[in-house]
C-alpha cells in the first residue's frame, strides 16, 4: 500500500468539509468564553457585588412578616436577582463561543455528517472511537488543564493565607478588596492558561486534520484524471479561458486605428502610425461572438469600421496577432487606412 505522502488537494478538502470534517479546535472557543466572561466580570464587578449584597441582606426586610409570606419573597427575589445576574454573561457566552467557532471554520452546514449511518451502531466501531487518538488527546489536554489551574489555586489559597486569616477584621470594604484583588490574579492566569492550550490546540487540529487527508500519489492522479474528465470543470476552465482572452482581445481593439469584419464572423483590428510602426499591424483577431464584440468596442470608441470579407479572411489566414501584414495584403490595406484618413479629414476639416 503506497504511503500518503501527498498534501490534500482542494478538491479533497472540500469534500471532507461538506462531511463537516474540518480542522477546529474546541478549546479557542473556550477560551475566548472564559477571556469574555473575565472582561465582562471587571467591567460589572460593582453591580455584581451590589446586586449581591442586594440579595444576601434580602431576607433582613422580612423579620416581621410571617415565615410563609417571608420565604416566598426571599425565595421569589434571590432567584429574580440570581437571573439578572447571570443572564449577561449567559447570553454573551453563548454568542462569543457560537463566534469562536464561526471564525475557525465560517458558516458550515454539514448535513452528510448527521445522516443515520449503521456504522454509528457499532459496538466495534464505538470502542475504536472511544480509545481513539483524539479522545486520548482530549484527555491529556483535561488532565494538564485540571493539574494546572489546582496548582493555581493552591498557589494563590498558599499565598493569601495570612490576608484570608485577617480578613474577617477588614470589614466589607476590606473583604471586597481583598476577594478582587485574588480574583483578579485568577482571572489573569487562568485566561493566559486557557489562551496558551488554544494557540498549541489549534495549530495541533490542523496538523491532525490535514495528515488525516493526506493523499497518495496514485489518489492525486486518479482525481487530477477525474477533474479533467468532468464536463462541468472543463466547461469553467474553457469559459475562464475565454474569458482571458476576450479582456485581452477587448483592450487591443480599443488601441486600433480600423476594424475590418467579413461582416459578423470576422473582426481583425489594425494599427498603423507612421511614428510607431513601419508597417501595418494586426493588433488582435475575433471570431463570431469575439467579433461581434470587437464591432461593439469599435463602435463605442469612435473607431472606424469597414466590412472587406476577402481582405478579413487573407488577415485571418494569413497574419497572427502583433505581426506585421505580409506585402501581398499591403495595397488592400493601404486602401483601408486611405479611407479612414478621408473619415478623419470629414470629420476634422483641420486634419
Amino acid at each position: 500500500m503506497s504511503e500518503k505522502t501527498e498534501q490534500p488537494t482542494p478538491k479533497k478538502l472540500r469534500d471532507a468539509r461538506k462531511k463537516g470534517q474540518v480542522a477546529k479546535s474546541k478549546e479557542v472557543p473556550s477560551a475566548v468564553v472564559i477571556i469574555t466572561l473575565f472582561i465582562m466580570i471587571a467591567g460589572l464587578w460593582g453591580w455584581v457585588v451590589d446586586r449581591l449584597q442586594e440579595m444576601i441582606l434580602l431576607p433582613t426586610q422580612y423579620y416581621e412578616k410571617p415565615f410563609r409570606e417571608g420565604l416566598k419573597a426571599v425565595v421569589t427575589g434571590v432567584g429574580r436577582t440570581m437571573l439578572e445576574v447571570s443572564m449577561p454573561f449567559v447570553l454573551v457566552a453563548a454568542f462569543v463561543g457560537v463566534l469562536g467557532n464561526f471564525f475557525q471554520v465560517g458558516a458550515l452546514l454539514a448535513f452528510e455528517s448527521v445522516k443515520p449511518d449503521l456504522k454509528k451502531l457499532n459496538p466495534v466501531e464505538g470502542l475504536k472511537k472511544i480509545f481513539s487518538m483524539n479522545n486520548l488527546i482530549e484527555l491529556i489536554k483535561s488532565i494538564l488543564k485540571i493539574a494546572f489551574l489546582g496548582a493555581l489555586l493552591t498557589i494563590i489559597i498558599r499565598d493569601s493565607i495570612d490576608p484570608l486569616v485577617k480578613l474577617p477584621y477588614l470589614g466589607l470594604p476590606g473583604v471586597n478588596f481583598m476577594l478582587g484583588a485574588m480574583l483578579k490574579q485568577v482571572a489573569i492566569y487562568t485566561a493566559v492558561a486557557f489562551l496558551l492550550v488554544a494557540v498549541v490546540d489549534y495549530f495541533l487540529q490542523n496538523y491532525q486534520h490535514i495528515k488525516k487527508l493526506k493523499m497518495t500519489k496514485d489518489e492525486v492522479k486518479r482525481e487530477y484524471k477525474e477533474m479533467e474528465g468532468d464536463p462541468h470543470i472543463k466547461g469553467k476552465r474553457k469559459q475562464l479561458h475565454q474569458e482571458l482572452i476576450n479582456s485581452e482581445t477587448v483592450q487591443k481593439t480599443k488601441k486600433a486605428s480600423v476594424l475590418v469584419t467579413n461582416p459578423t464572423h470576422i473582426a481583425i483590428a489594425l494599427f498603423y502610425d507612421k511614428e510607431e510602426t513601419k508597417l501595418p499591424m494586426v493588433l488582435a483577431k475575433g471570431q463570431d461572438h469575439v467579433a461581434k464584440k470587437m464591432i461593439e468596442v469599435a463602435k463605442e470608441e469612435g473607431i472606424p469600421v469597414m466590412r472587406n470579407v476577402p481582405l478579413a479572411r487573407s488577415l485571418w489566414d494569413q497574419t497572427p496577432e502583433d505581426h506585421y501584414i505580409p506585402k501581398d495584403l499591403l495595397e488592400p490595406v493601404a486602401e483601408v487606412l486611405r479611407w479612414v484618413q478621408q473619415l478623419e479629414a470629414e470629420n476634422n476639416p483641420q486634419y
